[in-house]
C-alpha cells in the first residue's frame, strides 16, 4: 500500500517510517528497496510546506489521491479505531460470559 501512495499521491512523499520509528527515506526511493520492512506511517508534504502523516492503508491512499481531506482521514481513523476497541471489549466480554458459563454448568 504505501508503494500504491508513493506512486499516486497528489503530494510529496517526504518519508516514513517503520515499526521501530526508523527512517525509510532514503529506502523508499531506492529501486532494490524491497519492502519487507513494516511501514506504519507515511509522511506528506503539501505545495504548501504543510506536513501530514498517514497510515498507509486505504484512507491513506484516499488522502494522498486527494479524494478526501485531512479531517475527514482523521475523523475516519478514530471511527475505525473506535469499532475496533469496541468489538474487542464487546467479545472479552462474551468470553468470559461464556466461561461463567461453563463454569456454572459443570
Amino acid at each position: 500500500m504505501s508503494k500504491e501512495i508513493q506512486n499516486n499521491s497528489f503530494y510529496k512523499v517526504v518519508r516514513a517510517e517503520d515499526s521501530e520509528g526508523n527512517d525509510l527515506k532514503l529506502r523508499l526511493h531506492d529501486e532494490q528497496w524491497n519492502g519487507k520492512d513494516f511501514i506504519t506511517k507515511i509522511i506528506l508534504e503539501d505545495k504548501k510546506g504543510n506536513y501530514y502523516s498517514v497510515k498507509p492503508d486505504y484512507n491513506g491512499l484516499r488522502f494522498a489521491k486527494g479524494e478526501i481531506n485531512y479531517k475527514e482521514y482523521y475523523k475516519t481513523m478514530r471511527k475505525e479505531n473506535f469499532k475496533g476497541y469496541g468489538y474487542f471489549f464487546v467479545s472479552i466480554v462474551f468470553i468470559t460470559l461464556m466461561f461463567s458459563l461453563i463454569r456454572f454448568l459443570t
